[in-house]
């Protein structure tokens, strides 16, 4: 699946990468590919129903020692292949990586996305109910987080 629009949407992947991987990646053309050996089913609907809505799903890389984010880029496609039963392999392709707002690089400045009953009643109670940070131990494999506002300003 591979997508062309220019808005972002409003939820995002957030994961973990290698420095060493990122700091290849931005010596070379700056855009490249994620394998992990885990399924990421969620995800891959959630790019699905980005596309649906043509929009674009960005990424958000977690780097360092500590980790914090240090750049993003938008899924170009997600492609999960089941190897043998139980074993899974996703590949992610991206774009151009883009340095993350200072403001956004600690892990907990993104709030993950809120369970569809807590959105279903902010729109029809109107009770915004407290967000969650997102932590170190839910970005692996990956976590779904609301969209930080730099990413959904006009131009991202």
């Amino acid at each position: 699946m591979s997508i062309s629009t220019t808005q972002n949407h409003p939820y995002c992947l957030c994961t973990t990468a290698a420095e060493k991987a990122v700091k290849s990646l931005l010596e070379g053309t700056g855009a490249g590919s994620y394998r992990v050996n885990e399924p990421w089913l969620v995800a891959w609907e959630l790019l699905d129903a980005a596309t649906a809505q043509q929009h674009l799903l960005p990424i958000l890389f977690a780097t360092g020692d500590p980790l914090h984010f240090s750049h993003w880029s938008q899924v170009v496609a997600l492609e999960v292949v089941e190897l043998h039963r139980g074993a899974f392999e996703t590949r992610c392709e991206f774009g151009q990586l883009h340095p993350v707002n200072p403001i956004f690089s600690p892990v907990d400045s993104l709030l993950l996305k809120p369970a569809e009953e807590q959105l279903r009643r902010e729109t029809l109670e109107g009770i915004r109910q407290h967000r969650h940070p997102l932590t170190i131990s839910e970005l692996h494999p990956y976590a779904i987080c609301e969209t930080p506002g730099f990413l959904l300003e006009p131009g991202h």
